[in-house]
């Protein structure tokens, strides 16, 4: 506890570099360079140890709150004191006091509680107006650069990755990474669960809809503004993936139950890319390129319209009836529908009815870029 300290170079990066005071003498310290000698002169100078003083943000505020403090008053009459025997020579100790500003004291409490408040609005109004943000997108190749805003837009309306309300998120990029480091592991984000690769892993979150943060995992509350409010003492928590499960957990996930049905014949695959091979060659329907200007919610209309309008032997292009399927793929053939419908046909609300096997076939962009 009252041993010397080391932070990594991110750390120091995070404390101010401005000339912090000692909030008990006129000594001052260029935090980016002296947190460690700073801490020794406070120690060894005034008997004084700052808890977990690297974790403090607007560290240089706290100290200049302290130092307004103790002009007033006396460091003896508001600090609690331990008592610390020291060993100076072989079969001689003594005790000595020292002084520890920590979380145990309610004023300090306090001001932690505030100035990690503040320090997480200030992080959130850049936030909003950086247009300098880059980052590659967890599902696609997309390489994006603008406001973090726009991104998450991208995650959520492209992929229906939810990470909740934008307005309440903070530390946009550290969220990313963690869950980028997720994926990486083959870890579901929102059970914690591990899966043997990338595929199995993506199936799963996409039958139990687990493309999302579970609320109930303390382990995100760092993101989101709304907990910066409460009475929690704010101590950040590493994230770590989820036990590996046995293979009897995770085989119901495998694609051999997964067979994708192609959209306008009895053709079925496990595998997205060969039903798209597919319908480019036997239909001559380039889904992938098609669709490819399409948001996600439109293209979930779309193969409900397709799978719709085959089922009633229907042309999805000129809406002309047939007896039987195999006559209308004639037709189509014949008459060369099989190619994009107006988007005011399929860009309806009665079109929009995700299910499971849709979902599968519309994230056909993350399995062919993949």
């Amino acid at each position: 506890m009252f041993g010397p300290l080391n932070f990594s170079e991110q750390k120091r990066a995070s404390l101010s570099a401005a000339a912090a005071p000692c909030p008990l003498c006129s000594d001052t310290f260029d935090l980016s360079l002296q947190i460690d000698l700073f801490m020794k002169h406070l120690f060894e100078k005034h008997d004084l140890v700052i808890e977990d003083m690297q974790k403090i943000p607007k560290l240089v505020n706290y100290l200049d709150y302290w130092q307004v403090k103790f002009q007033n008053t006396e460091l003896s009459s508001i600090v609690p004191s331990l008592d610390i025997e020291l060993n100076l020579e072989a079969n001689n100790s003594t005790k000595k006091k020292y002084y520890l500003l920590s979380t145990l004291m309610r004023e300090d409490k306090e001001l932690r509680q505030r100035l990690r408040l503040e320090n997480a609005l200030d992080q959130q109004e850049f936030e909003r107006t950086d247009e300098k943000c880059t980052q590659n997108c967890l599902f696609c190749r997309l390489e994006y650069k603008g406001i973090r805003k726009d991104f998450l837009e991208h995650l959520s309306s492209q992929h229906n990755l939810q990470l909740g309300n934008p307005q309440n998120l903070v530390f946009v990029d550290e969220l990313i990474q963690a869950i980028k480091a997720k994926f990486d592991a083959f870890c579901c984000i929102y059970c914690e669960k591990t899966f043997p690769d990338r595929a199995v892993l993506k199936e799963h979150m996409r039958k139990k809809i687990h493309k999302r943060i579970n609320p109930n995992n303390k382990n995100y509350d760092k993101f989101y503004i709304v907990n910066y409010t409460g009475n929690d003492d704010g101590e950040e928590v590493a994230l770590e993936p989820g036990e590996r499960n046995s293979d009897s957990e995770y085989s119901d996930w495998t694609e051999s139950d997964t067979l994708i049905n192609c959209l306008f014949c009895d053709v079925s695959e496990p595998d997205i890319n060969k039903i798209c091979m597919h319908m480019q060659s036997a239909h001559r329907f380039n889904f992938p390129q098609l669709a490819a200007h399409l948001e996600f919610y439109q293209r979930v209309k779309l193969v409900n319209f397709l799978r719709k309008q085959m089922h009633m032997k229907k042309c999805p292009n000129c809406d002309e009836e047939f007896k039987d399927k195999e006559t209308l793929r004639v037709h189509m053939k014949e008459a060369g529908c099989f190619v994009l419908p107006e988007v005011a046909k399929f860009d309806q609300p009665e079109y929009y009815f995700p299910t499971y096997e849709n979902d599968v076939f519309l994230t056909y962009l993350e399995d062919v870029e993949d």
